[in-house]
């Protein structure tokens, strides 16, 4: 009985031995591991880190270290959902946690909430703070860009090219009756289509205060018999800022479309227009053109081809911190707002999110969200119309006659609305792809893809009832153009 109770006591003790040893092997691993966590994240290798603070938090999953910790790891990895959930879930206690919500927000162009994280996270530093001007300026980009959405314009978009920034030229092209556009190192260069008048920009340095500031400014000069005057530099209402680039003037001479990095723009360069009153012959204050033309990236060079009733403008809102550059083209005409909408479709309508951008590098892989288009259409994507195999038409005009060839047209208008048509028709293809593509994304997406795909699909659904009514119409008026000649 004495030796039973004693193995029992020494049988005991050497479970407690090996339970204390299991225990103080588990606190080591879970010191090392969370120390692992912590250097990765120092490294910024966020992809790592991020995979041992989830194993963290799988064991104290309220740990508000480790919840900011994962979720500027997620958000550094481009998982923003995420991101936002853990952020919410770790609390007030780290002060930055309210920027980098700000930062989400202002991403999703959830501006309402942008401001109230980044006024959150104001109280927490001081002028002197490295962060300070950055909140600052979000926060009034994000009040002005708040008080746009309440008034979008519908803009019929015909196609959208993404090209290397350097390759920006062959992008835009003019017919001569609009005038010569030149692209170059600080903007661009653009020639009346009488030849008598350029718009460009020059580089200038001013000194004031004893602070020498360099700014971009545009100019205009004038062309007397052979030779071009010495420039004249534009007045300061359109002069505001300290880049002004990219001019265009409508076949009018008194429009004038510019890019500014003025204060009160939605951020980066906008779009301006300003109209010239040959009353006073001064041009009139310039105005911020708006949504979906700007947004909180550069967006510049907006050029209309009234002859073939398209324009055209580059931004980088859905390629930013790349050498690439995305080329919308619309439809001229005038400009349609949109009021009313809940906050997410007007989100959507104003960032153009529900078009696909075409790859113009032929090398480029396609891929399921991101097709490449045939060499058709990539060429009548490139410009107003260029022969291609496309010209091998059907049309029918009557029932006795039908063209298979663009020159059986015998209206020049006709013609030129055919080949407008050619335009609406091929997007209105790919709008349909798309359509069918985000709707199966939809179904196999998480939640918070479909929150977004939820804004976009209904959107699309409409541009592709709109322009079916816009291709029923158009062939109606070709037909009366055609049968009148």
């Amino acid at each position: 009985m004495y030796l039973c109770a004693r193995f029992c006591a020494t049988s005991m003790q050497r479970l407690l031995s090996i339970l204390l040893f299991m225990l103080t092997v588990s606190l080591l691993s879970y010191g090392q591991s969370a120390k692992q966590a912590d250097d990765l994240f120092g490294a910024h290798e966020y992809a790592e880190a991020r995979v041992i603070y989830e194993a963290l938090l799988r064991r104290q999953p309220n740990h508000p270290l480790y919840l900011y910790r994962a979720a500027r790891c997620a958000q550094e990895t481009g998982d923003d959902a995420t991101a936002e959930a853990l952020f919410i879930k770790a609390g007030t206690k780290y002060p930055l946690r309210d920027f980098f919500l700000g930062e989400i927000y202002y991403k999703q162009w959830r501006m309402t909430e942008a401001i109230a994280s980044y006024e959150a996270f104001l109280p927490s530093i001081n002028e002197q703070h490295e962060r300070w001007e950055h909140v600052q300026q979000r926060i009034a980009s994000a009040q002005i860009i708040a008080r746009y959405l309440k008034h979008v314009a519908r803009v019929e978009v015909l196609g959208v090219t993404r090209i290397p920034t350097e390759a920006l030229q062959e992008a835009y092209t003019l017919s001569e009756e609009n005038g010569t556009l030149r692209i170059d190192s600080i903007g661009a260069c653009f020639t009346t289509q009488r030849g008598d008048r350029q718009y460009f920009s020059v580089r200038t340095t001013e000194v004031l205060d004893s602070t020498t500031t360099e700014r971009v400014v545009l100019v205009s000069r004038q062309r007397l018999l052979h030779q071009w005057e010495e420039p004249d530099t534009l007045l300061p209402a359109i002069n505001s800022g300290n880049t002004n680039a990219y001019p265009f003037v409508l076949t009018d001479g008194a429009t004038l479309y510019f890019a500014s990095d003025r204060e009160g723009g939605l951020g980066g360069l906008d779009i301006y227009m300003t109209r010239y009153n040959a009353a006073t012959g001064e041009w009139l204050p310039a105005e911020n053109i708006g949504l979906p033309y700007n947004s909180p990236a550069d967006d510049y060079l907006y050029v209309a081809d009234e002859t073939n009733g398209y324009a055209c403008f580059a931004t980088n809102r859905h390629c930013p911190d790349t050498d690439s550059v995305e080329v919308y083209r619309i439809v001229l005409g005038d400009r349609t707002f949109v009021r009313g909408l809940p906050e997410n479709e007007l989100v959507a309508l104003a960032r153009l999110d529900s078009v696909l951008p075409l790859v113009a590098n032929s090398e480029q892989t396609a891929t399921a969200e991101q097709p490449t288009a045939p060499a058709a259409t990539q060429a009548t994507r490139h410009s107003g119309y260029e022969k291609t195999a496309s010209d091998s038409i059907f049309f029918v005009l009557n029932d006795a006659e039908i063209y298979t060839r663009i020159e059986d047209f015998r209206n020049d208008s006709a013609r030129s609305l055919y080949k407008h048509y050619i335009h609406l028709e091929q997007t209105q293809k790919q709008a349909i792809t798309m359509l069918d593509s985000l709707r199966h994304q939809y179904y196999e997406a998480n939640d918070a893809t479909r929150a977004s795909l939820k804004a976009r699909i209904p959107i699309l659904s409409n541009e592709i009832d709109e322009r079916k009514r816009t291709l029923r119409e158009t062939l109606a008026q070709i037909r009366a153009l055609e049968s009148a000649q």
